[in-house]
């Protein structure tokens, strides 16, 4: 897969994208919009789940735009096969479609590694932003209602003796984790922890690498489920 640029190379002259989505007058809406940009390329359509996968395999996407409900292989499952054992730092950056934006489908699709998610009356420009935005590893204009989502969503654990959630990490990637699940940027994290931006940056992705999520969102998902963050407050704020 193309590295992007958090990967620390050079910026491909396109980005490519794959749309899935049992809907063709939609999906060729979507390919429309992407092929009329200077900076991005369509590499293929796809109408279902396990249609998909194949144009992953073939065509090597930067952006796949999943949607979440379609026959033979529903996206959430696609999304979970495409990105499984796949780095924090390597592409696709899969990016979630749905009709309802408070939508437990859309909450698997984040848990299971989507960058982000886009509702389907969203504007062009929401979509050419969420597709930069996803590529290049920066926020997305969802990223504030994916959070609520994982907070409505999110189903802590019933506590039970287990192995501690966070044996991997190292007492500094613990503290890193614990401002990430409560949503500090990383410039807020920086000021806290006495780091400059760039050693927080690291030890993120150190973090990630270690629990084997593919993003912030993970993080704050994975702190819910095992109760390793207060919920009572309404839930955290992610930024970068």
């Amino acid at each position: 897969m193309t590295d992007s640029p958090a990967a620390g190379t050079a910026s491909p002259a396109v980005i490519t994208v794959a749309v899935v989505d049992d809907q063709p007058l939609f999906a060729s809406g979507l390919r429309m919009l992407i092929e009329a940009q200077p900076d991005l390329r369509c590499v293929g359509t796809a109408v279902d789940g396990r249609e998909a996968l194949a144009l992953v395999e073939r065509e090597h996407p930067d952006v796949v735009l999943m949607d979440l409900r379609m026959p033979v292989m529903n996206g959430l499952e696609a999304t979970a096969r495409i990105l499984e054992g796949v780095s924090p730092d390597d592409l696709p950056r899969v990016v979630a479609l749905t009709t309802i934006q408070r939508d437990e489908a859309v909450f698997g699709a984040l848990k299971a590694g989507a960058y982000a998610f886009l509702t389907k009356d969203a504007t062009p420009d929401e979509v050419l932003t969420t597709i930069r935005a996803a590529w290049a590893g920066d926020p997305v204009p969802t990223a504030a209602a994916a959070l609520d989502v994982v907070h409505e969503f999110a189903v802590p654990t019933s506590p039970a003796p287990r192995v501690d959630p966070l044996e991997p990490l190292s007492p500094r990637e613990r503290e890193m984790f614990t401002l990430v699940a409560r949503g500090l940027s990383n410039i807020e994290i920086a000021g806290e922890a006495y780091l400059s931006e760039a050693t927080v940056k690291s030890h993120v992705r150190s973090v990630l690498q270690k629990l084997g999520m593919r993003n912030r969102v993970q993080i704050v998902v994975f702190a819910y489920e095992n109760g390793l963050v207060p919920v009572s407050d309404g839930g955290p704020r992610l930024r970068r």
